[in-house]
This record gives C-alpha cells, structure tokens and sequence, in this order.
C-alpha cells in the first residue's frame, strides 16, 4: 500500500500538487476498486521510524524543503542536484542562446577578466536545488561554487510539459501570452533526445516570435507547480516513480 505524506497546516494542503494528489488518490480508489492509495497530511514525519518496514511505502508529497529533509532522514541522501539542462540536450536547436554549464565562478571571471560582467545573466546553482540562482551582471555577490550561467533571452509566453515514461502528457501556459503557442516538434525532439531521465520530470520551455521554443530548465518531478495538470488515471504513479528514481539513482553514486 502507498501512503503519500501530504505537507499540510491545520488540514490544509500548502500546494496545489497536494490539493490535487488528493483527488487522484481518491480517483485510483475509485477506479480500480480498491485501498491501494492512501494519504496522510501532515506537517511532519516524527511518527514514522528509521526501522519501521514500511519507510518504503511512504512518498513526501510538499516543498522541496519538506521533501529533501525526508530523503535525508530516511534514506542518506543528503543533497539533490538539479538538472538544468542535461547534457544531450546542449544544443543551439533547443537552447537559442549561449549557455555555460556547470562552470565555477573563477572561470567566469576569467574568461570577462574581472567579477563584472559586460551584461547581466542568469546564474542558478549547478550542485544544489534551490541555492543561489540570480540574475545579475555583479559576480561578487555569487558565492563559490558550480553553476549554470545563461545568456537572458527574451521570454514572451513560457509552458510547463509533464512528461512521463517518456511521453508528453500534459501541457500548460504558466506565464505570458497563453495564445503563443510553443513548436511540438522541439518538444518531442527533446523528450526523444533526452536519455537517461527521470520516470517523471517537467520541462519548461520559452516562446519568443525571433527565436520561436527554447528549452528553460528541466525539474524532476518532485515539488512541482501542476499549473491546472490535472490528470488523475497517472498523477500519484508520476510522484512515486520519480520518487523512486531519485533513491537508485543517488544510491549509485
């Protein structure tokens, strides 16, 4: 039986994916006639023991803060990395405009020869999810580490796609002119391209009328805004597979 741990205060879901993945709980249990699917909300996890057999049937369900302290408690993993931008995907096709990955401060500031930079850009953290992630052309004020810096590209409309086992399923308008429409092809060519991915993950894509689609970044599919994705029949098989995938894969390295 799986049990999503649903963040909540007083009762109430803090996010959509919680408000929603209520619903789909219910819908599972529904459809196919059974209990299998159960939720739990809760603004912690202190009834829940290192020991107890069932640490594997729970999936944290809430803010990636929520998320990251159970895999840290319950399963060693101490920090996720984003994705960004995978590597089969750093191509002028999906990217229409320059990008750095995962390069240090120092190298920057080498390559402009001083911490300014002639232009702001958008610099987001290559080792830890949610850390420093700015945009700015001052690289005093960007602490060591590894990241990914982009060149700024005009942003007109920006989609969210779900995809999951590999195929598109979801499409959604999260910000900017919801009639601009993004190219399917670069969509399909990316999920195509993109191989060693997550059960479950999003992709965000941009929309300018120069540049057409351009991928923004990549999420696993954890803490996740759904935007109105609302697909019941697959949303809790994509949260525990993704789930799922983030303990195998961290127990590998």
């Amino acid at each position: 039986m799986k049990q999503f741990l649903i963040q909540s205060e007083h009762g109430i879901p803090l996010h959509d994916f919680g408000f929603q993945m209520i619903e789909a709980c219910r819908y599972k249990n529904w459809f196919n006639d059974s209990s299998d699917y159960t939720y739990l909300l809760t603004d912690n996890f202190t009834f829940i023991t290192k020991a107890s057999e069932e640490v594997s049937n729970f999936i944290p369900i809430g803010s990636i803060k929520f998320v990251h302290n159970f895999l840290k408690q319950y399963h060693n993993i101490s920090e996720l990395k984003p994705i960004n931008i995978p590597k089969e995907l750093r191509f002028d096709k999906y990217l229409k405009r320059e990008c750095w990955f995962n390069n240090t401060k120092e190298f920057i500031v080498k390559i402009y020869n001083g911490e300014k930079l002639p232009v702001k850009k958008f610099i987001k953290s290559s080792q830890k999810v949610k850390h420093f992630t700015e945009i700015t052309d001052d690289l005093s004020i960007v602490p060591d580490g590894r990241y990914f810096f982009s060149e700024l590209i005009n942003i007109e409309s920006e989609w969210r796609c779900f995809i999951y086992n590999k195929r598109l399923v979801g499409l959604q308008n999260y910000s900017g002119d919801f009639t601009l429409f993004p190219d399917l092809s670069i969509i399909y060519n990316s999920i195509y391209d993109y191989k060693d991915c997550p059960w479950a993950y999003t992709l965000d894509v941009g929309i300018n009328k120069e540049d057409g689609t351009f991928i923004i970044e990549i999420h696993n599919f954890y803490s996740v805004g759904l935007y109105g994705f609302a697909d019941n029949r697959i949303l809790p098989d994509m949260f525990e597979k993704s789930f799922k995938w983030i303990i195998e894969k961290y127990k590998e390295l």
